[in-house]
């Protein structure tokens, strides 16, 4: 009963204190909020980094974050350690040539001129994962149809686990309007409307950035993709612990066909001193989501998965042309040609990392997109798959 008190006076104070607002850039920003931000860094495009006052970060309004206290980096974290699979990206964001954000702030993309919640949410934002089993009764139309047109490239453990991590290979892939593609860890518990999920990767969104760049992303929901969680910072939840980190932001270079490859490590961890789940990328502790978010991720993760996913919408009354990871197939020939996953490791119950097993394969149509085991490289990469492809070709109408 007091629990629920709290939240509800949480929730008054929230909704009081956004009434009163003023247009900055042309965007509308709490009074409150903006005395949080400490500075505000211009970036190409109209694209806007606030460096807010980490104890004053807005993902602390959510009304089970009232009265939490912020871990500054997870347990399990040591300054300097090196690794010797971590990528080879130097990891810059476009941000980073503009300025930095101060010590003790932290970097918020700012929501864009035409953010519109509802639009993305119809569009994406409930369903992004293979993990979901859609109860019909409960589920718009357009929310059905949206499943149906979400294909996968992926692999996937199923037991009892503290995270995932795995190298990614970073590409700049084709989408065509209104579509996605991304490349991402999910760890899961639950099912149906009791999903939880918690997503780490990268894509390229159109719908919400308003360009093809390839960006750093989270993604987390509790009641199976229906109506809780969003991307990045979009909705109140994570709580955002690095300077130099952005969500949502791009990074500086990408791998290019038969060239140079470039790929960063990124992992979801949960530390069981706090019961936090901790988001990493090249070894950096980026920030985590509370464990008391979620129900049934509360405790363990009971599966996790890698790979690919993309969007088709058939606009033009066809498969789309939408591209996964490179947009070839692992059959083209490997390394600089298709993108790949290495170095894909589990947390296990006892929070030792190892090689998943018992691995189950998740092609959703292997005439558009496809996935090969890289049993070859297991020496120098580790446990790793080549995926993606073009979408519509001759065989994938």
């Amino acid at each position: 009963m007091m629990l629920k008190f709290i939240e509800l006076i949480c929730w008054i104070f929230i909704l009081t204190t956004s009434l009163k607002e003023v247009l900055v850039e042309g965007r509308t920003i709490p009074k409150m909020v903006k005395k949080a931000i400490i500075k505000t860094i211009k970036v190409e495009k109209e694209e806007i980094i606030d460096c807010y006052d980490i104890y004053t970060q807005p993902s602390l309004n959510h009304p089970l974050l009232c009265n939490h206290t912020i871990q500054i980096r997870p347990s399990f974290y040591t300054e300097g350690t090196k690794s010797n699979n971590l990528g080879i990206l130097r990891l810059t964001q476009t941000w980073h040539k503009y300025g930095s954000c101060p010590e003790g702030t932290i970097p918020i993309r700012r929501k864009g001129k035409n953010y519109n919640p509802t639009l993305l949410r119809k569009h994406h934002s409930p369903r992004s994962s293979p993990y979901k089993t859609l109860v019909t009764s409960q589920i718009s139309k357009d929310i059905i149809d949206d499943y149906m047109f979400r294909e996968y490239a992926t692999i996937g453990v199923q037991g009892n686990f503290l995270g995932g991590k795995a190298k990614i290979n970073l590409w700049k892939p084709f989408t065509e309007k209104n579509e996605i593609s991304l490349s991402q860890i999910w760890v899961a518990a639950g099912e149906y409307q009791d999903l939880n999920t918690i997503e780490v990767g990268w894509h390229v969104y159109q719908d919400i950035y308003g360009d093809d760049q390839t960006r750093f992303f989270i993604y987390w929901t509790t009641d199976g993709y229906l109506s809780s969680g969003c991307y990045n910072l979009l909705c109140d939840g994570f709580v955002h612990t690095s300077t130099n980190i952005s969500l949502g932001c791009n990074f500086t270079e990408v791998s290019t066909f038969n060239g140079d490859q470039k790929d960063a490590t990124f992992s979801i961890r949960k530390d069981q001193s706090s019961g936090h789940w901790w988001v990493q990328v090249q070894g950096i502790p980026v920030g985590y989501y509370p464990g008391n978010l979620f129900t049934k991720l509360s405790k363990t993760a009971t599966s996790v998965e890698w790979g690919g996913e993309i969007a088709n919408r058939k606009s033009k009354g066809r498969h789309t042309s939408t591209q996964m990871g490179s947009g070839h197939f692992p059959s083209e020939g490997g390394l600089k040609t298709s993108s790949y996953f290495n170095w894909v490791q589990v947390f296990d119950e006892s929070n030792k990392i190892k090689d998943p097993e018992n691995v189950g394969k998740r092609v959703t149509h292997p005439n558009c997109y496809g996935l090969k085991i890289d049993s070859d490289h297991y020496g120098t990469n580790g446990y790793g798959f080549y995926y993606g492809g073009p979408g519509y070709n001759s065989k994938c109408q």
